[in-house]
């Protein structure tokens, strides 16, 4: 097999015809059609038929494409590495964050640390948990804020709060007026249901109402929790769910109260291990510790969080 064989039997797949791919790679469609017989000849099976003047992949093509793409997805992965090098390369600082702890910390963070630090420049990406991990394992940042995550190769977390998720209802729902809510109050309701994402997952959300037996809608999920407040302002559903994004969406009709029982997750920094953090990367380490130790108190929602010791 060559590589200009895998390709074209890919883009034939990806475009579902011969012209579409030979576009794609700016070749002749003779040439994509050779491509493909040559791979078929060294794999001795065949890829597709035509059905009616259509091209069809076979079941083996289908299977056979399923590793196509696991093998292309590392070249793109590879791709983007390199890409971000080169971008990022005037950068002093690369900081990551999932979107509500990147607004929720940032802004005063950055602030605090540049009043001391003014000539460092600073990266900032805002990732999902299981992106940062990434990140963090192939050394493209230098801290991470995120969710805590099972102990993983080459990366040291260090907790920075307990946080507990709130119930968040557009201003107009019945429980708005109420001053807490239990998961008896979820009874009927439509709630967004908060979707795993590589190693983080959300299931004591799930759990503290299945074992209060409680029977509701769960016909919407979202990975990032700023959507999940987006719906809740538009008053699609309710949710229970993280506060740090809650005061973004305060003045778009969302209100939040505090949920009992508590169901509480732990966020941490990250850093790379074998990368020992520089001296600006533990000056802005003490600015995140420093601030969540303030707000740890006044996140929305009576005791929402503890900072830990």
């Amino acid at each position: 097999m060559h590589y200009r064989q895998i390709e074209a039997f890919r883009y034939v797949m990806i475009n579902g015809t011969v012209t579409g791919a030979a576009e794609a790679l700016s070749v002749t469609q003779p040439a994509i059609s050779r491509l493909v017989a040559d791979l078929e000849a060294n794999l001795d099976f065949r890829l597709f038929v035509r059905h009616k003047g259509r091209l069809l992949p076979t079941p083996e093509a289908l299977r056979f494409y399923q590793g196509v793409e696991r093998y292309f997805q590392g070249l793109e992965q590879l791709d983007r590495i390199a890409k971000q090098i080169r971008t990022e390369s005037h950068a002093d600082l690369r900081v990551c964050a999932t979107p509500a702890l990147s607004t929720f910390l940032f802004p005063t963070v950055i602030q605090r640390f540049r009043q001391q630090n003014p000539e460092i420049h600073i990266s900032i990406e805002t990732l999902s948990s299981s992106e940062i991990v990434s990140r963090l394992q192939d050394h493209m940042t230098d801290l991470a804020v995120t969710l805590a995550f099972p102990e993983v190769a080459g990366i040291v977390q260090e907790v920075l709060l307990e946080a507990a998720h709130v119930c968040a209802v557009h201003e107009s729902h019945p429980l708005a007026e109420r001053s807490v809510i239990t998961p008896q109050d979820f009874e009927g309701e439509e709630v967004i249901s908060i979707l795993p994402s590589g190693r983080v997952n959300w299931n004591k959300v799930a759990q503290v109402l299945k074992e209060a037996g409680i029977q509701y809608g769960q016909n919407v999920g979202v990975q990032n929790s700023h959507t999940g407040y987006s719906l809740v302002a538009a008053n699609l559903a309710i949710a229970l769910i993280e506060p740090f994004a809650a005061p973004t969406w305060l003045k778009h009709g969302v209100v939040v109260r505090p949920f009992v029982p508590t169901v509480t997750f732990s966020y941490a920094i990250a850093y790379p291990l074998s990368s020992r953090p520089t001296e600006h990367v533990m000056a802005l380490a003490d600015c995140v510790r420093e601030f969540a130790s303030e707000q740890s108190d006044n996140l929305i929602g009576s005791g929402a969080a503890v900072p830990t010791s």
